[in-house]
Order: structure tokens, then C-alpha cells, then sequence
């Protein structure tokens, strides 16, 4: 999540009185002052989260009980209790640019209210949340559209796997997948990308120490590896790879599979080309 600071202007303050939960008394104060010992965060009315000593406080016990795998939150101290679209509410008041809008798939801007229409019917009907892999009308809906967006080749034939919660299940389903349908071992991934967290996805993303990942120049315009840019940019990227696979010398193992990623998403948004993936499926 890339935040920068909003300046916006200085927030008024709300009215206070009996307006909290059972009518208890808001923390009184100046305006922007830390509320008292026990008051409630801000968020929406009822939210009843306790903030007894503010942002700082749950940022120091984060520190105390997570791992130091931490990433985000070590360059950003930042505490969110609100968000809508590409703009972040922290608990001290301050409101936030999210370049990104969110993350990877869920980069449609913080409480779509699209999205969010879509849960609360699935909520308020009664619906079963869990049922493993067994079929419901949700999971049809979903997969009826699913394929009615797909190339026509490619629905003909496609198969769906419900695999897990996170797109890293799937990278590694289909890495398993590729390999014993080819019997072949290697795998073709490009420079940048990202796949997930687990073992064979981090192997495939970019920066991995390790793995028996073949690293392919990843066509874009605004750092492409050529320094061409546009189709011609593309175009040697294809040829570029096209070789490599072409010499029995090249010391590349056979690949099972590709890794493509259409749009570049971990650490800036970088499509390729119109030409990009259709070289990559060629």
C-alpha cells in the first residue's frame, strides 16, 4: 500500500452530548486532542473499538507481539480506521493518499460500493459461508461469469479449480499441474514479477535467490530492458526469449509452464504493450 499524506483542510469538531452507545458521555477536550484513558477509536457509531492510549499505543504493541516480518508497517506508522475510495483515515486524524486503491486484486478503492452491495447480499440471505468445494448459486453466479469472460478457446476447454483463499494457492496448484502434465521441471517466470508467499511462488517471483526458475525480460514502456519501449520493445523481449529456448546450449531446463502476469502490480503498475502478452502466449 503506497500512502502519501492528504493536506485537507482542518477537520471541525464534532458536537458532543449523549450520542455515544447507551448514551454515554464522548471523552471531552480541544479539537485534535488524544481522547481520555477508554475511549472509543474513531469509526463508524457503535464501532466500540477501546483506544485507551491512541495510535501510538497500538502501533508500539504491534511492534511487541508481531513477527519481524513486518514490511509495510515499518515504513508506515499509520494506524487506518476509515477508508473510502483512494483515501485513508488514520486513528490521529490525519487522512491518506492510497496510490495503489487497495492491493493486487482488490485494487478497486477502499469500500467499493459495488462490493459492498455484493456482501451484504450474500450476508443478509442467509447463505452458507463455508462449504468446502460443494456447488451453491453464489459459486455458479461466479463461475458462470467467470467463463463468459474468458477467450472462447480457452472456455471451451477450461476447467475451474477452487484451490484456496489467496492467489499463491493457485500459483501453486498450477505450478504442480504443469509439471505433471509436461514431466518437465522448469519454469518460466519474468523479471519483476510477483507470485506470492509460499515456497514455489516466492521461487517465482523476482528477487528469489534460488529455484529452478528461468527469468525472462518483462516488456513495458517505461523501463523496458532494451530500452526500446512499445511493440519494438515487446517484439525483443519475444525474440529474446524465443532464442534462449532455442539453444540446446542455453542451459535452460525444458519448462513445464509460464508465469505471465498481464499487468505488473507488486511494486507499480506496468502493463506491457498491446503486443506484450499475446508475444509471451506465441
Amino acid at each position: 500500500m503506497a500512502v502519501t499524506e492528504q493536506a485537507l483542510p482542518e477537520r471541525t469538531a464534532e458536537p458532543t452530548g449523549p450520542t455515544g452507545p447507551a448514551g454515554a458521555e464522548p471523552a471531552a477536550g480541544p479539537t485534535g486532542a488524544e481522547p481520555a484513558a477508554g475511549a472509543e477509536a474513531p469509526g463508524p457509531a457503535g464501532a466500540g473499538v477501546p483506544r485507551p492510549d491512541g495510535p501510538e499505543g497500538v502501533l508500539r504493541r504491534q511492534s511487541l507481539r508481531e513477527s519481524a516480518a513486518r514490511t509495510y508497517a515499518r515504513s508506515l506508522p499509520i494506524v487506518p480506521v476509515r477508508a473510502r475510495g483512494v483515501t485513508i483515515e488514520g486513528a490521529d486524524g490525519r487522512r491518506y493518499l492510497d496510490c495503489l486503491s487497495g492491493a493486487g486484486t482488490l485494487a478497486l478503492g477502499h469500500n467499493h460500493p459495488v462490493v459492498l452491495e455484493a456482501v451484504r447480499k450474500v450476508l443478509d440471505s442467509g447463505a452458507p459461508l463455508q462449504v468446502l468445494d460443494m456447488a451453491t448459486p453464489v459459486k455458479d453466479a461466479f463461475t458462470t461469469e467467470l467463463f463468459a469472460n474468458l477467450p472462447r478457446e480457452l472456455a471451451d476447454d477450461a476447467r475451474v479449480q477452487f484451490c484456496g483463499p489467496a492467489g499463491t494457492d493457485a500459483v501453486e496448484a498450477a505450478l504442480t499441474l504443469v509439471r505433471t502434465a509436461t514431466g518437465n521441471s522448469g519454469l518460466l517466470a519474468f523479471s519483476g514479477a510477483y507470485h506470492g508467499m509460499t515456497t514455489g511462488s516466492l521461487d517465482a517471483s523476482g528477487g528469489a535467490p534460488r529455484g529452478r526458475v528461468t527469468r525472462l525480460p518483462y516488456p513495458q514502456d517505461y523501463r523496458c530492458p532494451f530500452g526500446e519501449g512499445g511493440e519494438r520493445g515487446a517484439d525483443l523481449c519475444a525474440r529474446w526469449a524465443e532464442s534462449l529456448l532455442a539453444d540446446p546450449k542455453g542451459g535452460v531446463p525444458a519448462p513445464a509452464g509460464m508465469l505471465v502476469e498481464p499487468v505488473q502490480g507488486r511494486a507499480a503498475s506496468s502493463p506491457p504493450p498491446t503486443a506484450g502478452c499475446a508475444a509471451c502466449a506465441g
